[in-house]
């Protein structure tokens, strides 16, 4: 390539060049190897800043105070007043934030869900697996089963038992009149078919009941068993008005499950709508 077909930015990288290489071969024969640093000069340091002086104490001695031990400030009388620190009740008070009663329990191949009540009282609450009530955010519903909710909180796990009925409260089973007439029932048809020879003398003295004799063992079996066939009468009373009940509880049990599935429907339906 000849000098004169050379352009400007040819000339300008190769007075680049031309500078590095003075710059080199100055920096190997010793510049800058001769500059050295100055001595200190005393007059150009600033002085330190001088601290300032310590401020005076603000607080008396104690004994000046003691008015504060003596008119206490927040009582009533300005009188000092006994108290009592017991470190095993304030750890008896503290609970742990969750105290509630398992009540109800609904397991579907896609929901599992529990119904808790609050020991205290209160509305009840609802969690599904995997959140945790309102009131108590620590503790998660971690599984579901039959008759039992586990929960996973700060403390550990803690385990709900399903809460049965235990008889007390609720309605009252409805009276029944059938009892009356089978006592009347049990009370004549024994004495009746173990003492014939009672019907014959009453019908010998013209409907007039006959004297007993002191011996017939047969009337008395017949008067003891009228006690038994009572006991008898209210055990099955008993038994049956215990039935009406389960089946009333169950019944409510049944109504409140149709109505959790049908909002549950109805939730899952808004929220269809909303996403399309």
């Amino acid at each position: 390539m000849r000098a004169e077909d050379a352009g400007a930015r040819t000339w300008l990288y190769a007075a680049i060049a031309g500078w590095a290489l003075c710059a080199w071969v100055l920096a190997m024969f010793g510049m800058g190897g001769s500059i050295d640093r100055l001595d200190d000069d005393p007059s150009l340091q600033s002085p330190l800043p001088t601290p300032a002086p310590a401020a005076p104490e603000r607080l008396d001695p104690l004994a000046r105070y003691g008015d504060i031990a003596g008119r206490p400030l927040f009582t009533d009388n300005r009188r000092p007043q006994p108290f009592v620190i017991d470190p095993m009740a304030e750890a008896g008070d503290t609970g742990n934030g969750f105290d509630y009663v398992l009540t109800s329990v609904m397991r579907t191949p896609d929901l599992q869900l529990v119904i808790l009540q609050p020991t205290e009282g209160g509305d009840p609450v609802r969690v599904r697996q995997g959140s945790a009530p309102d009131a108590a955010p620590g503790w998660v519903l971690q599984s579901v089963e039959a008759r039992r909710a586990v929960f996973a909180g700060p403390e550990g796990e803690q385990a709900l038992e399903l809460r049965v009925f235990d008889g007390v409260g609720g309605q009252a089973p409805t009276p029944m009149s059938a009892p009356e007439a089978s006592v009347a029932g049990a009370d004549s048809g024994p004495a009746a078919v173990a003492d014939p020879r009672r019907d014959a003398g009453a019908r010998a003295t013209g409907g007039a009941q006959a004297p007993r004799p002191q011996g017939d063992a047969s009337s008395e079996s017949a008067d003891a068993t009228g006690p038994e066939a009572d006991a008898a009468v209210d055990s099955a009373a008993q038994q049956q008005a215990a039935q009406e009940q389960v089946e009333m509880i169950r019944r409510r049990i049944e109504e409140r499950r149709a109505r959790l599935r049908q909002e549950d429907a109805t939730r899952s339906n808004q929220r269809a709508n909303q996403t399309q």
